[in-house]
């Protein structure tokens, strides 16, 4: 995701980060869904789920920007944590 910070925010487009992919299964999955649940219900910007999972964010301004860019940022690295408990 690029972000130019001095143009007025548009809407922001991100991969599916907030589901754990349905291969993975047990209490590491649900409770790595559930952070990652935890962590999107932080951020408190308009957002649109799409059927693909993807979801596209609705910024105001650069503080929205930074909120989502932090939340794509915890969410990777949940991803990376429960990639490193599945091995």
């Amino acid at each position: 995701m690029t972000v130019d910070v001095g143009a007025a925010p548009v809407a922001l487009t991100v991969d599916d980060l907030w589901r754990v992919p349905a291969a993975i299964v047990g209490r590491a999955a649900l409770d790595a869904q559930w952070t990652l649940a935890a962590i999107l219900e932080r951020v408190e910007v308009a957002v649109v789920l799409e059927d693909d999972g993807r979801l596209t964010f609705f910024p105001h301004d650069s503080s929205d920007v930074a909120a989502i860019r932090e939340a794509c940022a915890a969410a990777r690295m949940v991803h990376a944590h429960l990639a490193g408990v599945m091995r």
